[in-house]
């Protein structure tokens, strides 16, 4: 079954139910479907496409995104999410390696893009006639097992990786998470990250519809007041958010004056680094009656691997969601035991096809149906995932592996440290010593000294940043993480 086939399914269910709205207009399953299909008939009106062409979206968090998404689906052709904050560089980068047909936008094409193919907006979708939902006829689906959604990896540079998932992939790992959340109808689900992000649209757009969980899509940047006020008026249910998203909201809750109005919120689902001890702390003082769900999961595995259940205290990865299967292996690719830290591999029908145009890639991601994630990790008592770090993060110093992750959930254990990142930066003896970058809520507070001597105390030498740099803000990619790939090539021009 296809994605559009299995959606259809629950829109002719639940015609009436309302799944999507903004802050002006709701949808139900109906409208949101009929719109979708008078999309897809104006393309077969309008373009001579081979069938599995490749149709971009080009939209910020608007309800169109949802609606032109199913309109390609309903054609069967293949999904390619373009981000919104991207440049017209990054844009026709995107178009060119992912051989674009199409583009859909809300918006007239951006001055100065230089795009060969048409590019469809709002106003030449609002001229054509509304189709009844009776008249939706499912035609031109692809077999299950086909590509749906093409999911570029790295951005926007024109090497940037091209995921390939199928509508397998997509909605066993779409039912799967939203399962193992608890979503239901009587839920309503704030959207805070991008709609291009393999995350939002897999686990939160298509998983919401999917239990009939009303959708709240609003424009990015979602100012933190009117998520407050959505709060405020019992609107929203449950929302999920990276955790530097969640620094800032924590930041400006403390200057609201009435916290109980949060108490409606039932679940925070955390996706895409790690959370520290201390937010946690600080959620669940906001938001008193949520269940914090830490997540682990890529963009190559649709993308969830694991998430804590509901209700769970200690603070993991949690367990691989239905179906989903994870080894961890050491450097001679042998199978770990006990708690020992190993680089995590995954099989399950969550697995990606493969990268786009690149066989070579594939080939030596996907060995025998197992995905190797370059992520590590280990398993603690309770049997859920701990993950430490990317391999390619490791700092190796005098032949010792240092995992920055575990400095930095340490560093921000200290009551002056806002956010921090460590990087490994050249050593002539040591090979790599770590160095930390930290945001501070008061520089004037901060003594150098006393965090190391703190430090020494507390973790072994070898893991004490040599250096210490306090900074206005912590260097991050378009997804939010850490950008330590940046950060430590300013050191080498540094150093060099």
């Amino acid at each position: 079954m296809t994605i559009i086939q299995r959606l259809f399914l629950e829109a002719s269910d639940r015609q009436d139910h309302i799944i999507l709205e903004d802050l002006k207009q709701q949808w139900t399953y109906a409208e949101v479907m009929t719109e979708a299909y008078l999309i897809s008939l104006y393309i077969h009106k309008n373009f001579e496409l081979e069938s599995g062409s490749h149709l971009a979206l080009y939209t910020n968090n608007e309800p169109l995104f949802i609606i032109a998404a199913l309109g390609i689906q309903f054609c069967g052709y293949v999904l390619v999410p373009v981000p919104y904050s991207a440049s017209n560089t990054e844009i026709e980068n995107i178009l060119n390696a992912s051989d674009a047909k199409l583009v859909i936008s809300k918006y007239a094409q951006p001055a100065h893009l230089n795009c060969d193919i048409p590019w469809v907006t709002a106003q030449d979708l609002s001229q054509e006639p509304m189709p009844s939902f009776e008249s939706i006829s499912l035609t031109n689906q692809s077999d299950p097992n086909q590509c749906a959604i093409l999911l570029p990896t790295s951005g926007t540079t024109g090497k940037s990786k091209i995921v390939m998932l199928s509508h397998w992939n997509v909605l066993t790992n779409a039912l799967a998470h939203g399962g193992k959340v608890g979503y239901t109808d009587q839920d309503s689900f704030l959207v805070t990250m991008p709609v291009h992000f393999s995350s939002t649209i897999v686990t939160q757009l298509i998983s919401c519809m999917l239990y009939g969980t009303r959708i709240k899509l609003i424009s990015l940047p979602l100012l933190p007041r009117t998520a407050f006020k959505l709060f405020q008026n019992k609107a929203v249910t449950g929302f999920s958010a990276v955790p530097t998203q969640l620094m800032h909201f924590v930041s400006d809750f403390h200057q609201t004056k009435n916290w109980s109005a949060f108490d409606s919120i039932e679940f925070i689902v955390i996706s895409g680094a790690a959370i520290p001890a201390k937010l946690v702390d600080h959620l669940q003082t906001v938001f008193p009656h949520a269940d914090i769900i830490q997540t682990y999961g890529l963009t190559e595995a649709s993308p969830r691997v694991t998430m804590m259940e509901r209700g769970e205290h200690c603070l993991s990865c949690g367990s691989p969601i239905n179906d989903v299967s994870i080894r961890l292996v050491d450097k001679e690719e042998n199978e770990v035991e006990g708690a020992a830290i190993g680089e995590i591999w995954v099989k399950g029908p969550n697995v990606m096809l493969g990268y786009y145009k690149n066989p070579e890639l594939t080939n030596a991601t996907i060995v025998e149906g197992w995905l190797k994630t370059g992520d590590l990790g280990y398993w603690n008592e309770s049997g859920c995932l701990i993950l430490t770090g990317r391999k390619k993060n490791i700092i190796i110093s005098g032949g010792i592996n240092i995992y920055p992750e575990e400095i930095e959930e340490f560093l921000y254990g200290l009551k002056e440290v806002e956010e921090v990142m460590v990087v490994g930066v050249h050593d002539d003896l040591l090979g790599e010593v770590p160095i930390a970058f930290l945001k501070v809520f008061n520089e004037c507070l901060v003594d150098i000294d006393a965090l190391t001597r703190h430090c020494n105390l507390h973790l072994s030498s070898y893991k004490v940043p040599r250096q210490w740099r306090v900074i206005d803000n912590i260097p991050k990619t378009k997804t939010g993480k850490l950008d330590r790939a940046s950060t430590k090539r300013l050191l080498l021009n540094e150093i060099y």
